[in-house]
């Protein structure tokens, strides 16, 4: 069975065409251009009961997630967000879903100043599918742009998500009170557009990308638009807070950390000469920001763990 990627490829890739079409499939998001100076990006995420959230998830935090895994595609391409559609269906029209789900929705929608434009609603299975578009520099954030020397960053920190569906599916046990606070904060994560935007006004020449697939997973997708290998330091990693108080084998931590996915952060590069700037803006957004690794020119994605290459057995998160 073709993964993922391999299916988007096969099938629906190649129909991209128009004058204004400056980017097509592939990147977090799709560019037309508006004029010589700004273009459109748009892109479409859909969640899926049993697929991405579990049956029980707090419908506020659905609303609040929806949005966020769009408007994180849209920064990872320095795009300033501006309006969303939202098609919802679901079993049954309940106020006790509804009302907490457009509370979350509009939370972040508000935060961002980014508008309700449109949308639909069916009957049906659990499944929230919303499109985001936001405005960028014609120079845009792209994964094609890593060169060899530059550093490799990522904001925030990893796990989190990865660790809360291994608690969910019983593979790790935990009291309730705890399982909660780790939906919670696995699903409530930071946007962050505003970090991204700030880092384009930089004197800047990298690429980014937003960690959906974990940050093995996605870096491997910039390394093959930049035609680039990497040396990625999992030691490095800033591993969220409660794999370290709550995972006790050091190599389970970094295969979460490294291979689970969903968390949302911006993971980029950096010219060297920019290192300081990068770190500098860090402080002033109050955004953490760690240094993982190292653009190569090898075309091999290198994984070490303190200074000894390593191979470990998981696999990013792929679809199909």
């Amino acid at each position: 069975m073709p993964g993922e990627f391999d299916l988007i490829y096969k099938y629906f890739a190649g129909h991209d065409h128009g004058s204004r079409v400056e980017l097509g499939i592939g990147d977090d998001c799709a560019l037309l251009k508006l004029r010589r100076d700004e273009s459109l990006a748009i892109t479409t995420d859909t969640l899926n009961e049993g697929i991405h959230f579990f049956k029980d998830t707090d419908p506020y935090l659905l609303g609040y997630r929806a949005l966020l895994v769009n408007l994180s595609d849209l920064a990872a391409m320095g795009a300033d967000p501006k309006a969303f559609t939202l098609s919802l269906s679901l079993p049954e029209a309940r106020d006790d879903f509804l009302e907490p789900f457009a509370k979350g929705l509009f939370e972040l929608a508000d935060e961002e100043q980014c508008a309700l434009i449109g949308g639909n609603t069916s009957k049906g299975p659990l499944s929230i599918t919303v499109s985001a578009y936001g405005v960028t520099a014609a120079d845009a954030l792209r994964r094609s742009g890593a060169k060899s020397g530059d550093g490799i960053y990522v904001t925030g920190s990893l796990g989190l998500c990865a660790l809360y569906v291994e608690a969910g599916y019983g593979r790790l046990k935990l009291d309730k009170s705890l399982l909660s606070s780790l939906c919670y904060k696995s699903m409530h994560q930071q946007c962050r557009c505003a970090f991204a935007k700030e880092l384009c006004d930089l004197e800047y020449s990298g690429c980014a990308i937003d960690i959906s697939d974990g940050i093995v997973g996605d870096l491997g997708h910039i390394l093959e638009c930049s035609k680039a290998g990497a040396d990625l330091w999992l030691d490095k990693l800033p591993l969220a807070q409660e794999l370290n108080t709550l995972v006790d084998d050091e190599q389970k931590r970094l295969e979460l950390a490294a291979f689970g996915g969903c968390d949302y952060e911006l993971l980029f590069t950096s010219s060297s000469a920019n290192e300081e700037e990068v770190m500098a803006l860090s402080e002033e957004l109050n955004v953490p920001v760690t240094k993982v690794g190292i653009i190569t020119s090898s075309q091999e994605l290198r994984l070490f763990n303190h200074g000894k290459i390593v191979r470990p057995a998981a696999k990013p998160f792929e679809h199909f």
